[in-house]
């Protein structure tokens, strides 16, 4: 199906109310000096010069502020231009699990993922949310993790049964290593976490970027905290207010509509390695095959970083991941949809080492936090086999291929089983009295349904939506030329929001001088 053509309107330096320069020019929160300790990081491996490491203590449990503490970890790279510096702003990249350190490690090697005009406004705080990286984080078993799991998509009572025994040992395994912290890694948390953090730098106002699950991190704390906030930008965005069969719908046809241009893409471009072919039949026989027989992947059985055999379930999931950018992003491990077309290719040819999934080698891999965080956030209503099959095939008969998000469907096949019961159900925010923020989102992310940025600028009170008309999950860190990125800078520097129903392409030359003389535009 061919997405509708939406006009490209350069609409970006109107739409600035008085609250907007009011927010920049003076903020009126009581707040200390800085309290954080900033100096050489431990890991000087992950984390070399000119990065700099500190921690903060928060309480376990925010209900019991006196009881027992973690710790927070974050790293900073300090603004480029000292003269010119804005303060602090604080980046969260997304997951759960996704640690904001990771991410300003790579800028910091050289990488580029943010721009020379931000770099040179902010100093940028890598912040790890509670139970992920450098954070205390949650710890599993390795061992039972590995354990071939059942398959996600159960046959009978039976294969239903085994499914919820291996998620309860795979989380028991969590609870034992964790402890209570497993209980206390929901979003709502982290909220009450950032708020923290924001204190303890001790400038002010709240300067935010937050990418996809950090949208969600970042809606709660404008709930919460509105007044708080000088400049937030929330790109690629979740809502956390969706009922559960809404929330399973739209996200499968969201990423069925991703495959679909996947394919499309496919047929017009003569360097894919399924150019000529039926995307979506190779795609059903593939997944067809690896049913029958596991497909191999030699280069992981040599390795022994991924799994030897790659199932059916395997091949849907990897090709998720794989469909999240269309272009390749090499700096963080994505190899774009020209990538994705090889790995099925090379997969149909006997090999399928690029879709296979990894193994866990550490207590603390980053996809138990995401699997604890989740099942902390998001209701998995399935208590029978019989339950989950009808969710099964509401996701199926929209998406024939791709047939169920991962993401989504993770809620409902892993959580089942899991030890610590939700306490963070989805609920939409009233959120008032924030300056005017910006959310950002393309109409054919795979991972965000365009449908959710709608929804969350509804509980908004003065929020833009900003549409991208293009692929890929979120826009800050793609790259090429970016009037969309440039768009983001301009909020972030100046706080002028884009007019309301702004619409850009995927790449067009700058909207906006650029802070500095000579900047390149592509940085």
């Amino acid at each position: 199906m061919k997405s509708p053509s939406l006009p490209a309107r350069v609409l970006l330096t109107t739409a600035l109310g008085a609250g907007a320069l009011a927010g920049l020019s003076a903020v009126s929160l009581q707040v200390p000096t800085s309290t954080l300790r900033w100096g050489p990081c431990a890991d000087q491996k992950s984390f070399p010069a000119p990065l700099e490491c500190a921690t903060l203590m928060v309480p376990l449990d925010w209900a019991q502020p006196g009881g027992e503490k973690i710790t927070l970890g974050l790293t900073r790279l300090r603004a480029t231009d000292p003269a010119g510096r804005l303060g602090t702003l604080i980046f969260e990249p997304g997951g759960p699990g996704g640690a904001g350190s990771q991410y300003v490690a790579l800028d910091a090697q050289g990488k580029g993922l943010f721009t020379r005009r931000l770099r040179a406004s902010y100093d940028i705080i890598g912040f790890d949310p509670r139970g992920v990286g450098t954070s205390t984080p949650v710890r599993c078993d390795p061992s039972v993790w590995n354990t071939a799991p059942p398959s996600q998509f159960p046959q009978d009572d039976a294969a239903f049964a085994r499914l919820v025994a291996y998620n309860k040992a795979a989380g028991e395994s969590c609870l034992q290593r964790t402890g209570p912290l497993l209980g206390h890694v929901d979003t709502a948390s982290v909220v009450r976490d950032l708020e923290a953090v924001r204190v303890a730098v001790g400038e002010g106002g709240l300067n935010h970027l937050g990418l996809s699950y950090g949208t969600q991190i970042g809606a709660g704390y404008a709930a919460r905290y509105p007044r708080n906030i000088r400049v937030m930008a929330l790109d690629g965005v979740l809502d956390h207010s969706l009922p559960e069969t809404y929330f399973n719908y739209t996200a499968s046809v969201t990423v069925e509509d991703s495959f679909d241009r996947f394919a499309r893409w496919c047929g017009q471009t003569p360097d894919c390695a399924l150019h000529g072919q039926e995307v979506g039949a190779f795609v059903d026989a593939l997944v067809a095959k690896a049913n029958q027989a596991p497909l191999p992947a030699p280069l992981c059985e040599k390795t022994g970083t991924c799994r030897a055999k790659v199932t059916g379930e395997q091949v849907f999931q990897n090709l998720q991941g794989q469909l999240l950018f269309k272009d390749p992003l090499p700096s963080l491990g994505f190899p774009g949809w020209i990538g994705l077309a090889r790995a099925l290719a090379d997969a149909g040819a006997g090999d399928a080492s690029r879709l296979s999934s990894a193994v866990y080698r550490s207590e603390s891999d980053e996809n138990y936090a995401t699997l604890a965080i989740t099942c902390l956030d998001w209701p998995a209503t399935a208590r029978s086999f019989h339950a989950l099959v009808y969710k099964r095939r509401l996701s199926e008969s929209v998406a024939p291929h791709i047939r169920n998000d991962a993401a989504s469907w993770g809620v409902q096949a892993n959580c089942p089983g899991w030890p610590v019961p939700m306490n963070n159900p989805p609920r939409r925010l009233t959120i008032r009295g924030t300056p005017p923020v910006p959310l950002v989102n393309a109409s054919h992310d795979p991972s965000t349904a365009y449908a959710w940025a709608n929804g969350v600028l509804g509980q908004f009170d003065n929020a833009v939506l900003l549409t991208r008309e293009g692929d890929g999950h979120t826009s800050y860190l793609l790259g090429g030329v970016s009037q969309t990125r440039d768009a983001l800078d301009e909020y972030l520097i100046t706080g002028r929001v884009p007019a309301p129903n702004t619409v850009l392409p995927d790449e067009v030359q700058n909207a906006f001088p650029r802070r500095h003389d000579g900047d390149d535009p592509k940085h």
